[in-house]
Parts: C-alpha cells; structure tokens; sequence
C-alpha cells in the first residue's frame, strides 16, 4: 500500500511520535518538502510533529518564494531554534528576477536567508544568472560562516574563494574567528559558470577557506587551455611538493605555482555544451581551441590513473542549455545527494 497524507491517520494512527519523527524526517528530503507540507495539513498531532522540520529542506526558485521565507524567518524570531532550523537549500532565482527593478532587494532577503540558516546548513546550491552581479553576489557568499556545511554547489561567474584580510573584517567578527575558516567542514565544492577559471588554482586560498576539502568539481569548461595547462601543473606537483619547494629555492622563478588543496582525493572535470559550428562566430578558432583542451583533459584523466594519487574524472559535456537548463540539472543533482546518490560526483 503506497502510504499518502490522505490515508496516513488510517496507517499510523497508533506509532510513538519518536517513530513518527523518523518517519517524516525521511520526508523532508523526498521533494524538498512538498510532501512535508501536505503532513502538516493532516491533524493537529501530524502538524505538531512536523512544524520543526519544515525548514530542513528549502528550495527557493522564485523572487516571491525567497522574499516569503525571508518575511517567515523574520516572524519566527525569538521562537526556539529548531523552530527555524534549515539544513539543506537550493537557491535559483530566475533571470526576471536577478534582472528586474527589485534584485537588491532580492539579494538582500537572499543573505538574511543564509545568515539564519548559517549555524545548521549542511548542503546549498546557489545559482546567480546576472553575469553583471554574481562576481559580487558568490563572492560575499564565500565570506559567510558556514561551520557544519559540507557540500557547495555554485553557478554564476564566480570568483576565487580567499581569506578575508583581517583589515576588511567587519567589527561583528570576533577577533578569534578572524583567521578561522569560513567553511571549516566543506568537503564537497562545485564550481560552475566560468568557462575558463584560470588562475583558480594559483591565486585561490583553498587550504585556508576549505580545510576539510576532498572533492573538487569544476563544470562548464569551454577553450579553456589556460586552465588545463594550469590544473595539469598542479596534478604533477600534487605528489612532489617537497620537490617543488626545492626548486623554488635554488632561485627558480615559480610566480604563485598552481597547487591542489592538501587533502584533495578526487577532482571532477565537465566540459561545457560547444554550439554547432553555425552558431559559432569565429568557427575555426573556437574548434581548434576547444579540441586542444579535450585533447588536454583526457591526458589528465590518463596520467591520472597511472599516477594513482588524486582521482581524476573526465565528465561528458554539459547538455545544451536551451533544452536542458542548469537549473534542473543542478537541482536534480542537489536532491539526489541528499537521499544518498551519487549526484554530481
């Protein structure tokens, strides 16, 4: 018999309410809550039960769902805390929103989102269209605390994550977090929207703002030679980094040398959706560089294997975005982690 909010009081009418717990705990990852909220309109007693766990899983895809969370968090203080608690949120809000009169205001609610999500969130997705605005808007989140989140989703032309100078630190900051981690227990981070990050692994302090790293996918990848040349860089000296110092000191020049986190294991390359050559301006050029780097990846992936370090996955391409949306894949990916999929990785 498939168990429904309809005929729940005829199935379960005499379970221990800690049962009952379980049992719509396991709910709230199902569909990002839309079955939880059909419990909650069943009986006084399912609504008892269910009212701490309607944030567990939140999926914001509009500027009005964002903007009545934000008004119901607001509501809520005072209230205990696992009256609020939220632990796993994917936000996306669409290009209207993100390129309408109100989007400050948008992003504003966004972050008050996040602040009161910050102590509990364990997975997010964050998608930011406004190629404009999302530099800014993923770099700010890059510095909020988040102490217990351990996956990372982003999609927008994204910065590199760096610590925050503790000159540029605001005064709510206590002085003992200045030189902590933002992210202390990340250990699943994906990249998406830059098609060529190149600089990522030279510039970025990985180290310092993920501790805890051990799984790094970057996605959308197109004619980015510069990156591969720089990722490969830093698989080779992955396994001889005491070598490398070496070098550096008898007086090579290795000008901020690219280097994978400390206790990365497995990196996930996806190439991104290439446009028929029709729809190509400078159709030769764009080919031949795309076709290089395919070339490239898969020596990586090869040399990967042989190496037997740091794992190296070479994704197919990203499907094409007029048929198939970011969105939707990003958010299938999302929900399948959290019931025990393999997701993106």
């Amino acid at each position: 018999m498939i168990i429904t909010p309809t005929n729940m009081l005829q199935t379960l009418p005499f379970l221990p309410t800690e049962i009952l717990t379980q049992i719509f705990t396991l709910t709230t990852t199902l569909d990002s809550g839309a079955s939880l909220r059909s419990l909650l309109r069943v009986s006084q007693h399912f609504h008892d039960i269910c009212l701490p766990l309607r944030f567990h899983c939140v999926s914001l895809t509009t500027g009005s769902s964002i903007k009545r969370l934000d008004q119901e968090l607001k509501r809520l203080e005072g209230s205990p805390a696992h009256l609020q608690r939220i632990l796993h949120l994917y936000i996306s809000p669409t290009q209207s929103d993100v390129q309408a009169d109100s989007e400050c205001e948008t992003i504003s609610q966004i972050f008050c989102i996040l602040q009161n999500a910050a102590e509990t969130l364990q997975t997010l997705t964050f998608i930011y269209h406004n190629t404009l605005l999302s530099t800014s808007v993923l770099g700010r989140l890059f510095r909020n605390s988040f102490p217990v989140l351990t996956e990372l989703t982003i999609h927008g032309f994204y910065p590199f994550p760096s610590p925050m100078p503790s000159n540029e630190s605001p005064a709510s900051i206590p002085i003992i977090e200045m030189n902590e981690s933002f992210m202390p227990m990340l250990q699943r981070l994906h990249l998406s929207g830059n098609r060529n990050p190149y600089g990522l692994l030279q510039l970025s302090s990985f180290d310092k703002c993920f501790p805890s790293l051990s799984h790094l996918r970057i996605s959308g990848l197109l004619m980015a030679g510069s990156f591969v040349e720089e990722i490969k860089d830093a698989l080779e000296k992955h396994t001889a980094y005491d070598d490398l110092k070496s070098k550096s000191s008898c007086g090579t020049l290795l000008y901020w040398p690219a280097r994978l986190p400390n206790k990365l294991q497995s990196v996930v390359l996806q190439p991104g959706f290439m446009p028929p050559h029709n729809r190509l301006g400078a159709v030769g050029s764009a080919v031949k560089k795309d076709t290089w780097m395919m070339i490239q990846l898969k020596d990586i992936e090869e040399a990967a294997k042989r190496r037997r370090s740091v794992r190296v996955m070479l994704k197919d391409r990203t499907q094409d975005p007029d048929r198939v949306s970011v969105n939707s894949v990003l958010y299938c990916d999302w929900l399948g982690r959290m019931n025990g999929d393999e997701g993106c990785w």
